[in-house]
């Protein structure tokens, strides 16, 4: 029986992040950047336990750590 691989992309601060899961053989998060900003990497786990979304979570906090502080939305002003 073959194995069972679902892959997903997900689209963060022009970064690519694709997630490849293969049930209980375990997962794999690979972040790309965009292409004049470095080489794509992928996310070792931190501890055994470490669940999919922790792992998605870490990656997105590591893009924020390149990209830098997130612009503040934009302000809404109506007038009279």
């Amino acid at each position: 029986m073959p194995e069972l691989l679902v892959v997903q992309t997900r689209e963060y601060r022009l970064h690519r992040m694709e997630v490849f899961d293969r049930g209980k053989a375990g997962f794999t998060v690979l972040i790309h950047p965009p292409a004049n900003r470095g080489q794509t990497r992928e996310m070792a786990r931190e501890h055994p336990g470490e669940t999919l979304g922790e792992m998605l979570n870490r990656a997105k906090a590591e893009i924020d750590v390149v990209m830098g502080p997130k612009r503040p939305p934009p302000s809404r002003v109506y007038g009279r």
